[in-house]
């Protein structure tokens, strides 16, 4: 009866535990619905756009946060010229004061009423006041000069445009010059220029072109007056359209492309892209404002989007790179910790993209815990981030029997659960004391018979000298005297 008593407290007493359990799961899940429904209550309604394509992006993240026609292609107008300054950033960001000559090609050839500063053909400027006039001013001649400056020619850097924009993913984007001029073959999108902005934002320079409202160009051989720029972005100038969130851009109107405007803006510590295109006048800024204020009010959360040992990867371990090599083993490539994302709330993390950048085979030695490889996560084509892989296992060289006599040894011998460690030895030193041990000896041993003989005849003729000199004749011993 006690035994059943005591069986029966101790299954109320799990059950109790289980339901304890049970209740603070259901509560910490309830705690997270009802978090993410209040959340949910403050996610703002898209606005209604007037321009014909817009985007808005996490410009550290790459996440879409509200999108309009972003794949249409459009003419671009002055929006190119964030393209021309990376071009240039990225070939003389450290070379800011070095001088550009304009030719009467860079100055001469732009159409009536296009936006410039004035320059005469054969003035000179730094390449850091050049990128000035390009942002602020919109200044067509210049354009032309940054890029006869890096390439000769201004359709090889065009080329180079072209080439630019389809590694950044850019690949619905045409240049046809470095100006934004209107070109019939000349074509973007939102999401392209969305891209390029990205990337010229990882220079410091760039952002602080555009957030610069007026720079003063000195005199120079050709110009005795100083060239007063001013920043054409209205968001960033007072008026009617500015906002204290943004901290620069580029905009840009050509008749065929009408208004285009790039933003760059920032709020408690996030940052947003936007793209506006094809739009009507100020109400392009008035889009813009209203993309701002509905990103900035999308609420985040934590997502994990990776658990610590995630299996990612297996690879092929050979012997060597050669044809002859020899498969060894496998190798599991994983994901070496957890890895969270601060998303927009509602985003599936399913609708990441993963692109696993790892060699096709290695060879030995793979160690335990050796980085091999990276996991890039996206979010339609724009990199999020990345997360380095670590080798879940070793895959060593095989031990082989020798084909050959072994002729030395010098590693240290370890005895099993013991602590004694046995010193190096060589096989010839080894020989040569065997024979030392055997001829040793022996000399040894025939000297000290040698010694005993010497000492026993020794012994001998002293005891005959006590009794004189003895004559044997048959069986007497005569005994002369002196």
């Amino acid at each position: 009866m006690k035994i059943m008593e005591r069986i029966t407290g101790i299954f109320q007493i799990v059950i109790a535990l289980y339901l304890v359990f049970f209740n603070i799961s259901t509560l910490y899940a309830t705690t997270i619905s009802e978090t993410e429904a209040e959340l949910e209550l403050t996610r703002p309604n898209p606005p209604a756009l007037s321009a014909t394509s817009a985007i808005v992006i996490d410009a550290q993240s790459g996440f879409i946060l509200h999108e309009k026609n972003i794949h249409t292609p459009l003419y671009p107008a002055s929006i190119v010229k964030v393209m021309t300054a990376l071009l240039a950033l990225e070939q003389y960001g450290t070379r800011l004061d070095e001088r550009i000559s304009f030719s009467r090609n860079a100055v001469y050839t732009l159409p009536p009423n296009s936006s410039h500063i004035a320059m005469n053909a054969y003035e000179t400027l730094s390449m850091e006041d050049a990128l000035y006039a390009l942002m602020l001013a919109s200044a067509n001649e210049v354009a032309n000069a940054i890029a006869e400056h890096i390439s000769g020619d201004i359709p090889s850097f065009v080329d180079m445009m072209n080439r630019r924009a389809i590694a950044l993913g850019a690949i619905n984007t045409q240049f046809g010059n470095p100006s934004g001029l209107h070109d019939p073959i000349q074509v973007t999108t939102a999401y392209d220029m969305a891209l390029i902005t990205k990337e010229a934002l990882r220079y410091p320079k760039f952002r602080e072109l555009i957030s610069t409202v007026r720079h003063d160009i000195e005199p120079t051989e050709r110009q005795p007056l100083v060239r007063e720029l001013l920043n054409s972005n209205r968001m960033i100038r007072t008026g009617q359209h500015f906002n204290e969130n943004v901290i620069g851009g580029k905009p840009g109107f050509t008749t065929p492309a009408q208004h285009t405007l790039v933003t760059y803006a920032e709020k408690d510590g996030r940052a947003l892209i936007v793209v506006t295109m094809q739009g009507e006048g100020g109400r392009l800024y008035t889009d813009t404002r209203d993309l701002l204020n509905y990103a900035f009010a999308i609420p985040y959360v934590e997502q994990q989007i990776f658990s610590i040992n995630e299996y990612a990867k297996t690879l092929p371990v050979y012997t060597n790179w050669s044809s002859q090599r020899e498969f060894i083993g496998e190798v599991q490539l994983v994901v070496p910790e957890d890895v969270f994302l601060t998303l927009p709330l509602g985003f599936d993390v399913a609708e990441l993209e993963q692109q696993i950048l790892v060699p096709g085979r290695l060879v030995i030695p793979v160690q335990e815990n050796d980085y091999i490889g990276r996991i890039v996560y996206s979010m339609r084509g724009i990199p999020m981030g990345d997360i380095e892989l670590k080798a879940l296992n070793a895959v060593l060289a095989p031990i082989e029997e020798p084909d050959e006599p072994i002729e030395s040894y010098s590693e240290i011998v370890y005895v099993t659960g013991g602590d004694y460690e046995f010193p190096s030895f060589n096989l010839e030193e080894l020989a040569e004391n065997y024979y030392l041990s055997i001829i040793l000896p022996l000399i040894i041993f025939f000297s000290g018979l040698l010694f005993s003989i010497g000492i026993f005849k020794m012994r001998r003729l002293k005891r005959q000298s006590k009794l004189g000199r003895y004559s044997v004749i048959g069986s007497h011993i005569y005994r002369y005297r002196r």
